[in-house]
């Protein structure tokens, strides 16, 4: 949890993460880009929006939100500023296939599924600490920072269909993460612990009365 506050750690690890998935992306080597995946400390922001919802906080879901969205800016001037940097112009693998993925509507569902499989399982991985060792292997599955990464590389070379391909990529992943953690903060009733807080708080108004 520590790691995930916004603090010089949490920007220290997310700036690392996202070095580390675009290099990995530019050199096409698969195994960098896992390495970089495993050290983000995004994934604990994007819960905690959830848990903020499902206990009827939305100010606190709020806060969350634009601490993500700054989150997600950065890791995108990371891809654009490296792009730039060392060029990725000709290579095939930022360029989407034809007739496969986002190009049609059952890629597009299938995404998702994926997304909101992986959500819930690393929302349960996230609440349940007995099975807390599977959440580095969820977070691969979960992949919020190649396509964003691939975002801003298309943005290097100004391609908008490698831009919108993997923005739509990472919309569903997101999408899927956030719905995940709704579920399942909902079906273990986090609710109650916001009503339970929502009430002791009005009881203490009442004394202070």
């Amino acid at each position: 949890m520590e790691k995930s506050r916004p603090s010089s750690v949490y920007y220290t690890l997310l700036i690392l993460s996202s070095i580390i998935v675009t290099a990995g992306l530019i050199v096409e080597n698969a195994a960098v880009v896992i390495g970089g995946m495993l050290i983000t400390p995004v994934l604990t922001p994007i819960f905690l929006i959830g848990l903020g919802i499902s206990i009827g906080d939305i100010k606190f879901s709020k806060k969350m939100a634009i601490f993500v969205l700054k989150s997600l800016l950065i890791i995108l001037l990371s891809g654009l500023f490296l792009g730039v940097l060392f060029g990725v112009e000709g290579k095939p693998q930022f360029f989407p296939l034809k007739g496969t993925g986002l190009s049609h509507l059952g890629g597009a569902v299938l995404y998702f599924v994926v997304a909101l499989v992986s959500g819930l399982a690393a929302t349960l991985a996230w609440v349940r600490k007995e099975i807390s060792e599977i959440l580095p292997g969820v977070a691969v599955a979960v992949a919020l920072i190649p396509p964003l990464v691939l975002v801003g590389l298309g943005f290097s070379v100004m391609n908008i269909d490698v831009v919108r391909y993997n923005f739509f990529m990472f919309f569903f992943n997101l999408l899927g993460v956030l719905v995940g953690s709704l579920l399942v903060f909902s079906l273990l009733k986090f609710y109650k612990v916001g009503q339970k807080v929502e009430d002791e708080v009005k009881k203490q108004e009442n004394k202070g009365a």
